[in-house]
């Protein structure tokens, strides 16, 4: 009989670490003793803070399957804003017995926002993004948050030790920074949480699945569907103020009017009113923070989401 091949989805965003996670744990599985591993990525839009998926699979043998994961094992939930605003179907294919880890900022009631589950499936949670804040893991303006994933997957899953993790960890990252990381993967391991789904949430069997229509199957360029572009007037690429975890702001009376920051948004977000002091349109502001580079008096500066200026 062929031995299981384990199949895990990741859902996040460009700049979280997710793609590097999905390699990291497929190393993990190596030094756990899988000989079968493999990763795929899988971009959208190749930009900061752009939905992205990443698909890991591990076997006692090897794996003889190339494609995207339809209907994993396992699935881990990077960026939660994701399946909150209907961007990701985070259950998708979902095998029954199957595993959910989601990261849950500010431990919040993440279970019921779900939806339905298959049969048997487990919910098990951290809050990854504090933990990346906590050790410094941020790159312009968002938080490393797949990074402490991995020890939530060997948490919840059993699958691959923390031992294992920690190793295929430190083969990546070395010195000050991999010292960082390694602590991260083992405060989010002790801080995993599983959750208790409700019965009426159940359904039974597998979830439904749902595929990319092959580009095979178009009959000409006019089949395809438009791509969509992400502008600061238009929700084309959704709202693109929840990839954020930071937001910049700035003290109006020490502001000098410049308009650096104005002059430099990349995504163009940053109006000027009457009197001539900026505006930040926050509904599509991801919280790069260029502005606060670029502003002189640095009076411009990242505070936390949800969080007083």
């Amino acid at each position: 009989m062929p031995a299981k091949v384990y199949e895990t989805r990741w859902h996040g965003r460009g700049g979280q670490g997710t793609v590097t996670a999905a390699r990291v744990l497929a190393e993990a599985a190596y030094h756990e003793g899988f000989q079968g591993v493999q990763t795929i990525p899988f971009f959208g839009a190749e930009r900061r803070g752009a939905p992205v998926a990443a698909y890991t699979r591990f076997s006692r043998e090897p794996v003889r399957i190339h494609s995207n994961v339809y209907t994993p094992d396992i699935v881990v939930v990077v960026d939660p804003t994701l399946f909150e605003s209907g961007m990701a179907n985070i259950t998708d294919g979902l095998k029954t017995d199957g595993i959910l880890v989601i990261n849950n900022p500010g431990n919040s009631d993440t279970v019921s926002k779900i939806g339905k589950l298959p049969r048997g499936a487990k919910v098990f949670t951290v809050d990854a993004t504090s933990i990346s804040i906590e050790f410094g893991l941020e790159v312009a303006g968002l938080a490393l948050s797949a990074t402490p994933m991995l020890g939530a997957f060997a948490k919840a899953t059993g699958l691959i030790s923390l031992d294992s993790t920690l190793e295929a960890l430190s083969d990546i990252f070395r010195g000050g920074e991999g010292e960082k990381n390694l602590k991260a993967v083992e405060m989010a391991y002790e801080k995993t949480v599983e959750h208790v789904v409700p019965e009426e949430q159940y359904l039974e069997g597998s979830m439904p699945v749902s595929r990319r229509e092959r580009v095979s199957q178009f009959k000409t360029w006019r089949d395809l569907t438009p791509i969509p572009v992400s502008k600061p007037s238009e929700a084309s690429m959704g709202i693109t103020g929840e990839w954020r975890v930071f937001k910049p702001v700035y003290d109006r009376e020490e502001c000098n009017r410049c308009l650096a920051c104005w002059m430099f948004c990349p995504e163009n977000v940053v109006s000027v009113d009457e009197e001539g002091y900026p505006v930040i349109n926050y509904t599509y502001c991801k919280g790069c923070g260029v502005c606060a580079s670029v502003c002189p008096k640095k009076n411009m500066h990242l505070v936390r989401e949800k969080e007083e200026a």
